[in-house]
């Protein structure tokens, strides 16, 4: 008899990262209502929203960074601090809390230099220019993170139908694309598919990058420790070089010194002498 155990389980660890990143978008999403009551509506949306008007000729170069805290409603910030609550833990969990936090950060940027090229774009062909705002393309790519470590897990779309997360993910990229193009043939909505393509190919990059890094989930090391410690490493092992090199010279001279005295080093092997003399000592070599 064959028997399979299923576990249905909704949402997911609240790791510190996620935590950290839930608690800035909900307190943003919060001065974003405060300021619309007492001050000029849409003030945030204007200065820290990403547009065409503001990245490229207000020269706003924080947008494509700051857009991703800010949300145009409670839906909006609902079901995308959702999102992040039901699969970014697990991904931290194996990243690293630094290292997922950069991935973030990083996707949701890369997703907003594509969202610039987009409006770019439309603004010269169309002359519009929209502002876009909200975490869903770092949301994008935590699901696509999700979906490279965890293929074959099912989730359950719009609650009611289970499917594996490469094909959802699959699907979605492929919806994103074509709606991507219906954008730039002119059909604007109201939802940033370039923003969400965007998130879908910066995250694939990065967790392709990371994955293919010397670093793993059960090393405990993070990202940016294996890059210091691969310089390390590679200073250490010039450092030997120039110290074997520098025996051989010394070894060399001394033999000659030893055969025709002192006075018969050139300037140049006098030179090499005092290098030499310098790059040299003994000792263990330790790295860590």
């Amino acid at each position: 008899m064959y028997q399979k155990n299923v576990s249905i389980r909704f949402g997911g660890p609240l790791t510190p990262g996620v935590k950290k990143i839930l608690i800035i978008n909900a307190s943003v999403f919060l001065v974003q209502q405060i300021s619309g009551i007492i001050a000029n509506q849409g003030f945030p949306e204007t200065v820290f929203g990403l547009s065409h008007e503001g990245f490229i000729n207000g020269f706003m170069l924080w947008q494509p960074v700051t857009y991703m805290f800010l949300h145009g409603g409670w839906m909006h910030i609902i079901f995308n601090l959702l999102g992040l609550w039901m699969f970014a833990g697990e991904v931290e969990l194996f990243l690293g809390e630094k290292t997922f936090i950069r991935f973030y950060i990083l996707s949701g940027l890369g997703a907003g230099l594509f969202i610039a090229l987009m409006n770019y774009y439309v603004y010269l062909s169309y002359g519009l220019s929209g502002v876009t705002i909200g975490a869903s393309g770092a949301l994008y790519a935590v699901l696509i993170a999700y979906a490279i470590l965890w293929p074959e897990r099912e989730v359950f779309l719009y609650f009611l139908f289970p499917i594996k997360i490469k094909y959802l993910l699959l699907a979605y990229g492929i919806f994103e694309f074509f709606s991507t193009i219906s954008t730039a043939a002119g059909k604007a909505g109201n939802i940033s598919h370039i923003g969400h393509l965007g998130g879908l190919v910066a995250g694939f990059i990065l967790m392709k990058f990371y994955m293919n890094s010397p670093v793993k989930e059960k090393t405990g090391i993070s990202f940016m420790e294996s890059l210091k410690k691969k310089y390390r490493l590679k200073k250490k092992r010039r450092e030997i070089e120039e110290r074997i090199e520098a025996k051989s010279i010394i070894d060399n001279l001394l033999m000659k010194i030893a055969r025709e005295g002192m006075s018969s080093l050139t300037a140049d092997e006098k030179k090499k002498l005092e290098w030499a003399r310098n790059h040299y000592s003994a000792g263990n070599d330790t790295v860590h």
